[in-house]
């Protein structure tokens, strides 16, 4: 851990350095003056209701159904199957 001291710019900016370029970081002012700023990653509000139940749980459902059922290239039969239906029932 190493303490750094900055110019805060005339435009109200501070740089961070490039290793935080591009990532989101929390600022936390706890007092006049005094800010604690955390990298990470941080749910907007308007998804917060995604990680609460029962919300959570049937996304997690629907997840674990996504890995057990991997997709399946069947493109060219389901336009073929849909042909046969509409060949077999022109013929009825």
């Amino acid at each position: 851990m190493h303490a750094h001291v900055k110019i805060v710019g005339n435009n109200g900016q501070l740089s961070l350095g490039k290793e935080l370029a591009g990532k989101m970081v929390l600022i936390d002012q706890v007092d006049e003056g005094t800010w604690i700023i955390k990298s990470g990653e941080f749910i907007p509000d308007s998804e917060k209701w995604l990680h609460q139940a029962p919300h959570s749980q049937k996304l997690d459902h629907a997840l674990q159904w996504a890995k057990n059922n991997p997709p399946v290239d069947n493109f060219d039969q389901l336009i073929q199957d849909k042909e046969d239906g509409a060949n077999k029932n022109r013929h009825e």
